[in-house]
């Protein structure tokens, strides 16, 4: 077998581990795909639309947070997938395949992916972006529709930039697990983890810095903005990241103290577990509140200011500002989409990741007598804590940051804030039952559908 078929067989003989991989890289090209065609179509090159210059000036500015995204996003689901293989590449090695045939498969593996992901964008980009340019076309306020047209350039920079972007990948991941120990690869999922450890006077500091953020956001007002923002920023990013580090685990040491809640049924189990992974996902649960915020007070800000300017009588070039507003509410959504899916993806990176050490656990339990119903009560309440923890965190961070927009710009719909908030939530929802079940799957653990 050459390294090519075994490359060829990996993919279709574990197709589960890759798929999560591959999906997320088939939804960043099909998005940047999308914003390349747009910014490279002719109706926006030749001035033929309202407000050309901002329009062209927003997506280009978008594009780039596309690739920034792109990038980070790729990267972190690359090194979350490959830590979850780094067992069978010790086996590979114990078997006789030396580094450099190693660096090559991995290489091979991320080729195929990437030729297929960017196949996949590409069609997936070119059949949507005929409903993205209507939409597009009616929040502009166009009397036509845009043509929905396939651009030279928008494939060409796709295709290379992303094809690039894997090949980097590729190699730095293909040097990195090269230079990788034959022990480190085989003990990376038995190592033994650290005791969670806190200090009461950091958690004390997470309540502070909160509550201060949240005093100062609603004392927020034009003439303090300027001394206040980058202070309420510092103070809530340096809170939340103390909470999930810090408190977080003095909030477990609380409730393990408690009898009554700590030994009811499985609650013994699933908190023990809990704490055992607390500091390793600490700094995910905070990146994962840090994106929800973002994206509900990106939301109930851009219908905020298109509110403002519509009160606005007095404001001159009113056409303009309101075609200017109604771009920045479409880019806003789908880079609130963007962050949503990283978010989710993030989390159920981090399950797969440790998939063959929980499955090693629950067998174990199985040993001891503990029921399949029993099990999957533990993944649910488990896999809930991680993907709405962070998101409960976030909720709060957008309502007190809503608020203070409110104050600013004197103006209020608090019903669109908390649909969006429905929507957050109810999206969060079916993503945590997709992953939920997937895992359960994974796990062998059978049963009735949640």
């Amino acid at each position: 077998m050459t390294l090519r078929s075994l490359a060829l067989s990996n993919i279709r003989g574990n197709w589960r581990s890759y798929g999560a991989f591959f999906m997320s890289s088939v939804l960043s090209v099909m998005i940047f795909y999308i914003y390349a065609a747009f910014v490279a179509h002719p109706a926006l090159t030749s001035g033929q639309l309202i407000g050309t210059a901002k329009v062209r000036l927003g997506m280009v500015l978008c594009q780039y947070i596309i690739v920034i995204f792109s990038f980070l996003f790729v990267l972190y689901s690359n090194s979350a997938f490959l830590k979850s293989r780094k067992k069978e590449f010790g086996l590979l090695y114990m078997f006789g395949i030396t580094r450099i045939q190693l660096r090559r498969l991995i290489v091979y593996e991320n080729t195929v992916i990437a030729v297929l992901a960017i196949a996949a964008g590409i069609g997936l980009g070119i059949l949507f972006s005929k409903p993205f340019f209507m939409a597009l076309a009616v929040l502009l306020g166009m009397k036509e529709s845009i043509a929905a047209l396939v651009p030279l350039r928008a494939l060409w920079m796709t295709t290379g930039g992303f094809f690039m972007l894997f090949t980097f990948i590729s190699v730095v991941t293909a040097w990195r697990v090269g230079s990788t120990e034959i022990a480190g690869l085989l003990n990376a999922a038995g190592r033994p983890k650290e005791r969670s450890v806190y200090s009461p006077w950091f958690a004390l500091l997470a309540v502070l810095c909160l509550a201060s953020s949240y005093g100062m956001a609603l004392r927020l007002n034009m003439a303090n903005f300027s001394m206040l923002a980058p202070m309420i920023l510092l103070t809530a990013v340096l809170g939340t990241y103390l909470l999930f580090t810090q408190f977080s685990r003095l909030l477990l040491r609380i409730i393990k103290g408690s009898a009554r809640v700590y030994y009811n049924r499985t609650n013994l189990i699933v908190f023990a577990q809990l704490g055992l992974k607390l500091k390793e996902n600490a700094r995910m649960l905070f990146i994962v509140s840090i994106l929800s915020a973002v994206i509900l007070t990106a939301s109930g800000t851009i219908y905020m200011l298109g509110l403002a300017v519509q009160l606005d009588n007095v404001k001159t070039q009113y056409e303009d500002a309101q075609g200017v507003i109604s771009l920045t509410m479409f880019i806003g959504v789908f880079i609130s989409l963007l962050f949503f899916i990283a978010s989710g993806s993030m989390i159920y990176f981090k399950l797969f990741t440790e998939l063959q050490e929980d499955q090693a656990q629950y067998k174990a339990l199985t040993r001891i007598g503990m029921t399949q119903a029993e099990l999957r009560k533990i993944v649910f309440m488990q896999v809930g804590i991680l993907f709405f923890a962070p998101c409960l965190v976030g909720i709060v961070h957008a309502l007190v940051a809503l608020k203070a927009l409110n104050n600013l710009l004197m103006v209020s719909n608090w019903i669109y804030s908390f649909v969006i908030i429905g929507i957050y939530m109810a999206m969060q929802t079916i993503y945590f039952l997709v992953a939920c079940n997937s895992y359960m799957k994974s796990i062998n653990l059978k049963g009735k559908r949640l």
